[in-house]
């Protein structure tokens, strides 16, 4: 199938490496305005340096000839530049009220009322709420976790209350699904683990520092999240790529919440591709066109992604696991050598990407670099990416990994109780788990 699209894509957000080798899997050239301007980047793309000046780098998105653009996280959260820059470019993607909507939690929690996976309740920050329950004050701008705590008496009050909102806390295990919207239709790409706050990468709070994708899509969830999916997107008039980040409570059936959506290519998105060699990039595209397109072609392209996902879900499709690594003190890079992403290599899971300048400052806090890892199944998967992490760790804080061995930093990503739980439960077909899980 011929999809419609551009020889080059222009991508803006804070890192946009991922989207970039998307863009390359689709037969792209991409352009990218990122703020780390990393090795691997450069290498794919020309790349416009996005400073905190966004009059800086806006005038270079400017002055680049008309063309198509897609944005990463976090600019979902800056309705107007999107605006200012769809002056110039035509977006692939969500924009005006579709966003505004969105990214509204009251909205969302209006849509969702009594459906089978409802929106995690949400209150305006100045409520009062009862003692006996959990809560956290989340931005309304929010990104990757960033600024979300408990509400506690030891929780001061921000600055600016109106741009923060309560949400009731979900415990159990948080979860990414992933959808491509089209007019009429909305496909479940595929659903992943999140690593939120995670020790072994230096990740604090709720900070995402990455997941591992789960295939296939777990039967009791498939008709909720399918449902799901459709509501947002007709609700919001989404189009494309969107992500859902939810809760999974185990001891509940389907036991789902959804927290946030993310209306975008998400940073899990290259990990779906990987795992199902599918540069779902084109079906974005097809589907953001779509209103352009003669019905049948919008049709067959959303029939042929869906029977492309079923046939990939039949097969003992591999896990893949990326993990997020953040630096835990003010850093000096290290030489981290790599393989650039070309030609065929740029379907091959690397060991790492987002590669930082040897001797560039690296501030507490800010992501090193991504680490990657696969297996025969989950438990390997994320030995994997313990291994790479540990390697990785040794150059850049080697004091604190010395007495540190693989399954330690794997039970740190994901603790054997909780592979015990999702086993239990039915969660993992037993083509996916090895015996060791049941092991003391």
């Amino acid at each position: 199938m011929t999809f419609p699209g551009p020889s080059s894509l222009l991508i803006v957000g804070a890192s946009t490496r991922a989207a970039a080798c998307s863009a390359v899997r689709a037969g792209l050239h991409p352009i990218c305005a990122d703020q780390f301007a990393d090795r691997d980047l450069r290498v794919l793309s020309e790349v416009i340096f996005k400073t905190d000046d966004s009059a800086h780098w806006l005038e270079a998105v400017m002055k680049q000839e008309p063309r198509d653009w897609i944005y990463t996280g976090a600019l979902e959260n800056r309705p107007e530049l999107i605006h200012s820059i769809n002056q110039r470019h035509t977006l692939l993607g969500n924009a005006g009220e579709s966003l505004k909507k969105v990214r509204d939690p009251f909205f969302l929690q209006d849509l969702l009322t009594n459906q089978s996976i409802p929106f995690a309740t949400s209150l305006p920050n100045q409520a009062i709420t009862c003692s006996q329950e959990q809560w956290l004050r989340k931005p309304l701008l929010s990104a990757g976790g960033q600024g979300i705590c408990f509400v506690d008496s030891h929780t001061p009050e921000p600055a600016d209350s109106t741009q923060y909102y309560l949400q009731q806390y979900q415990p159990g295990i948080p979860l990414s699904a992933l959808f491509i919207a089209y007019p009429d239709r909305c496909v479940l790409v595929g659903t992943a683990i999140q690593f939120m706050g995670n020790r072994a990468l230096n990740a604090a709070g709720f900070q995402f520092c990455g997941g591992m994708t789960l295939s296939p899509v777990p039967p009791e969830w498939r008709q909720a999240l399918k449902k799901l999916g459709q509501n947002v997107a007709s609700g919001c008039r989404l189009r494309g790529l969107f992500g859902c980040d939810l809760i999974w409570n185990p001891e509940q059936q389907p036991g789902l919440s959804l927290v946030e959506v993310n209306p975008r290519y998400t940073a899990l998105t290259e990990l779906f591709e990987l795992q199902f060699r599918l540069p779902l990039l084109q079906w974005h595209f097809a589907a953001c066109h779509s209103c352009e397109m003669p019905a049948t072609g919008g049709e067959s392209s959303v029939d042929e992604l869906i029977q492309l996902l079923k046939t990939g879900e039949k097969q003992p499709l591999s896990p893949v696991s990326k993990g997020i690594l953040y630096a835990p003190l003010n850093l000096t890079a290290p030489v981290i050598d790599f393989e650039p992403p070309v030609g065929q290599a740029i379907w091959q899971i690397p060991a790492s990407a987002d590669i930082p300048d040897p001797g560039a400052k690296i501030p507490a806090g800010s992501p090193v670099c991504t680490l990657y890892g696969t297996g025969a199944n989950q438990e390997e998967c994320l030995t994997s990416l313990a291994g790479q992490i540990l390697s990785y760790q040794r150059q850049i804080q080697p004091e604190l990994t010395r007495d540190l061995g693989r399954q330690e930093v794997s039970n740190m990503l994901w603790s054997r109780k909780e592979s015990e739980k999702l086993f239990f439960s039915g969660f993992f077909s037993s083509r996916n788990v090895s015996g060791s899980f049941l092991e003391d």
